[in-house]
Parts: C-alpha cells; sequence; structure tokens
C-alpha cells in the first residue's frame, strides 16, 4: 500500500502523533528534545502527515510569512522538521503534497511572489530543489535570476538574525542542535559523484553537526521542470 498524505492544522494533532512524530525523529536525528518538536509545531500552521495503514511514515511541518513591504512584497514558505522513515525513501507522496499545498497558496495571492525558504542539513533535502525547480540559490553554476541571492539573504537574516552567515550562506547550528544520525545521510565517495551532492558538501561542510544551508526558490509554474508540474496538476484520485 502507497503512501498517503494528509494535510492538517496545528490544533488536529492529538497527543498521541506528536509522540509518534517524536519517535520518527528520533530514529533519524540526535539531540531530538521534545521541548524542540514542541516548539516546532507552535511555530507553524500546517503539518504534512504521510501514513500508510494508520502508521505514521514521515511528516513535514510548514508555515508562511510575508517579507518586505509595497510592490516588493512577498510570501513566504519556511518548512520546519521534516522526516521520512528510511524505508520509504523515493516515495513521491511527500514532494506531490507540497507542492499542491504550494498551488493553493500561489492560487490564494496570484500577483503576489510565492517563494520556499528551506534549511538543509542534509543532501537528500537539498537536492529536493534540483529535482523540482529551474531556478532557486545557491545552484550548481548560478541562478540567471541574479536578485534570488540577495533576496534569500534578507529574508533569512530577518528570520534567523545573526545565526545566518549571508557570506556563505549558512545557519550555523547551535550547542545541542539536532544533526542526522549516522548512515541516515552519509556522504561517501559513490555519492559524491553526483555533481548536486558534491555542490552541496562544499558549500556546507559543517552538515555533519548541524549546519544548515539556507535556500530559496521561487514557486510558480515557469520555474517548475515541466514533469513536476505534469505531476502535481494530474487526477490524485
Amino acid at each position: 500500500m502507497r503512501l498517503e498524505a494528509h494535510i492538517v492544522t496545528i490544533p488536529e494533532l492529538g497527543a498521541s502523533r506528536v509522540e509518534e512524530m517524536l519517535e520518527l525523529m528520533d530514529s533519524h536525528y540526535e539531540g531530538v528534545t521534545r521541548d524542540d518538536l514542541l516548539a516546532d509545531l507552535r511555530a507553524k500552521e500546517r503539518v504534512i502527515l504521510l501514513m500508510r495503514d494508520g502508521t505514521l511514515r514521515g511528516f513535514s511541518t510548514q508555515t508562511w510569512f510575508w517579507h518586505g513591504t509595497g510592490p516588493d512584497r512577498v510570501r513566504v514558505v519556511f518548512s520546519g522538521d521534516t522526516i521520512i522513515d528510511r524505508h520509504d525513501w523515493g516515495s513521491p507522496a511527500l514532494a506531490v503534497a507540497w507542492g499542491r499545498m504550494m498551488l493553493g497558496l500561489l492560487d490564494e495571492h496570484p500577483d503576489a511572489g510565492l517563494y520556499w525558504l528551506l534549511t538543509s542539513k542534509g543532501y537528500k533535502t537539498y537536492r529536493f530543489l534540483t529535482v523540482f525547480f529551474r531556478e532557486f540559490v545557491p545552484k550548481l553554476g548560478g541562478p540567471t535570476d541574479t536578485g534570488l541571492p540577495a533576496l534569500r539573504d534578507a529574508i533569512a537574516g530577518d528570520r534567523f538574525g545573526p545565526r545566518y552567515d549571508a557570506a556563505t550562506g549558512i545557519l550555523r547550528a547551535e550547542p545541542g542542535a539536532q544533526r542526522l544520525r549516522q548512515g541516515v545521510a552519509d556522504l561517501d565517495e559513490r555519492r559524491l559523484r553526483d555533481l548536486q551532492v558534491g555542490h552541496f558538501q562544499q558549500l556546507n561542510p559543517g552538515h555533519a553537526r548541524g549546519d544548515e544551508l539556507v535556500c530559496l526558490a521561487r514557486f510558480h509554474p515557469d520555474n517548475l521542470h515541466p514533469y513536476i508540474l505534469r505531476q502535481l496538476l494530474a487526477d490524485g484520485s
């Protein structure tokens, strides 16, 4: 049975579901605490739940906010705690559910720019950008949209304050920060032969200690790869 995605509000999460989320996070990350998860949930609007036979197999927390003023005002979606059980890696369920959520948000304010702010501790999350988007930052070879890096720095500076290093695009890990467990997203010689993975390693050499690469992409049909857009617009029945 394939994974089913459900998008729920934070109040819809019961205590037992939160415990499942905590257990799933702890199995993939070191440094996970209940307080950290609850703090992330308090700061979010929605959670994408991935389920199979009533069992939680993955989730991703989501929030959105406005950045800038006047004609430069844009809407930004920020993804928080995100994990998929390693036995379900390769499933498109999270990507499709997230993409359709984004299309819905785009429809709410079609005349405003919609951007995705992503902080990536591991190469798997970074590769999501390369699969979805034509243009994003930091992109191998650099983005065609030369204003994108400056917008990324402005949004990240407002959101994260002095923890964000604009010179490197890195959100520095705090003491005790969550970090991926060994074996979850290790970088070996084979994986580093992938140019995109190698680019992530070069940009975020401190990922193993919890440093996060801050990324930004404009969400719009003209910035999605055609096969991704076709999948998002396909009948989900």
